[in-house]
């Protein structure tokens, strides 16, 4: 089960994504709300996290020259990539979050497609960079 990666590359951000409801509402300390599940800037963070701790885990790797290199440039593109991809997650927020009268386009673009952009990013790192 552990070993299948489209599990491991999509089923922990998920798992992420619903724990930090879970948590938000526990620390909130009321009903369920809809902006408990708009987490897409903690999962781009979570995956930009995972980058940089790759990168420097690179460090300690015995790997050939060029596969070192093949490593280091696709980490730092997905380390690029992954800031550009918050900046708009974090972008979509402030446009989003202060539109309380409309809850479906909040839905839409912070539960939705933030979340979303933050599984995939997730998703890419597993599976494209760090190769699980």
């Amino acid at each position: 089960m552990f070993t299948n990666s489209y599990l491991i590359a999509l089923g922990i951000p998920i798992i992420l994504v619903l724990s930090g409801a879970v948590a938000k509402k526990l620390v909130r300390g009321s009903g369920w709300q809809a902006k408990d599940f708009y987490l897409g800037v903690e999962t781009s963070l979570a995956a930009l996290g995972a980058a940089m701790i790759h990168f420097f885990d690179l460090q300690k790797q015995q790997l050939s020259g060029a596969q070192l290199g093949e490593q280091v440039t696709a980490t730092a593109s997905f380390l690029a990539i992954a800031f550009f991809m918050l900046l708009w997650v974090l972008s979509t927020h402030q446009d989003w979050e202060a539109r309380t009268q409309n809850i479906k386009g909040q839905k839409i673009w912070l539960g939705g497609v933030s979340n979303l952009i933050g599984i995939l990013l997730f998703g890419a790192f597993v599976m494209l960079v760090k190769g699980v």
